[in-house]
């Protein structure tokens, strides 16, 4: 009996430094910022906080314009950066797929901006886009583009900069996943098609794209969750401006806490984002399945 309970206890103190650190680290946050949305709670304040019950989630919801025109920014950015992530990924999923000469080489070559921490490409993403020493308003001045773009004070520019820059990242991991999906496509399917006279067109309508639903699903599902809580792109490329035009829900969430100090009202925003991702995802989990059972 003591040598079964020493064993009980020798697993349990294995497991015990993992339990605290996760909790230190995920569920205290999580609880502890749920608490304090239901507070007026102030860094800087003379009284302690307020009990505001769901004044704060009311206020976001019915008063507060700023958080619909965040949340129309963050979904005018997510959108065009999903689709062109979308197309551009599954057209290099299918080059090298095929047998071309360097595949190997090629692959490590694209997946590099993956492996480059979101600050980092921000940063060089903001060098690229100066207006007078940059590199892209150099090449088009060579191409014979006089204009001088402010690409990261023009509203639309802005958008546009912030939407290239995540692509140019995330890319590469969308190419991936669909590679894999589409290597796991038995070939049998598409000596079938062969057999049948089916041309590249018309194999890849009724046979890749139908036997890639799911991978392109996930994909979908995975980068839709990323975009809609973007946040350090954007913080260091134009900090939600100019005008706000590139304020999503992320960058209003930290700006109403870290800088007007409004830590219960920056909670409710950030249980907000995360009521809004959840919906999605349960969307796209429900359409997941849906595929997978047919």
């Amino acid at each position: 009996m003591v040598k079964i309970e020493r064993k009980k206890i020798a697993k349990y103190s294995f497991v015990l430094p993992v339990i605290i650190i996760l909790f230190a680290i995920t569920i205290f946050p999580l609880l502890y910022s749920l608490i304090i949305s239901f507070f007026n709670l102030r860094l800087i304040s003379i009284g302690g906080p307020v009990f505001a019950g769901i004044n704060n989630y009311v206020e976001i919801i019915f008063r507060d314009e700023r958080f619909w025109g965040s949340l129309y920014n963050t979904f005018s950015i997510a959108i065009p950066a999903l689709v062109m992530e979308g197309l551009i990924g599954l057209l290099f999923a299918l080059l090298l797929n095929t047998e071309i000469k360097g595949r190997k080489i090629i692959t490590v070559l694209l997946i590099l901006p993956v492996m480059i921490p979101p600050i980092t490409t921000g940063l060089i993403w903001r060098m690229l886009y100066h207006e007078k020493y940059g590199a892209i308003n150099g090449f088009l001045h060579l191409v014979g583009v006089n204009t001088m773009y402010t690409w990261l004070s023009t509203p639309g520019l802005a958008k546009f900069a912030v939407v290239l820059t995540d692509v140019w990242q995330w890319t590469p991991f969308v190419m991936m996943v669909l590679l894999a999906g589409l290597q796991s496509i038995p070939s049998e399917a598409y000596e079938a098609a062969k057999v049948d006279g089916a041309g590249p067109i018309q194999t890849f309508i009724y046979i890749t794209l139908p036997l890639l639903k799911f991978s392109v699903l996930v994909v979908i599902l995975l980068r839709l969750i990323d975009l809609v809580k973007l946040f350090d792109i954007i913080f260091v490329l134009t900090r939600g401006g100019p005008g706000g035009t590139t304020e999503t829900i992320s960058i209003y969430t930290y700006l109403v806490s870290f800088r007007a100090f409004r830590m219960g009202y920056g909670a409710a925003l950030s249980y907000l984002l995360l009521v809004i991702t959840i919906a999605f995802s349960m969307v796209f989990i429900k359409v997941i399945r849906g595929g997978v059972r047919r």
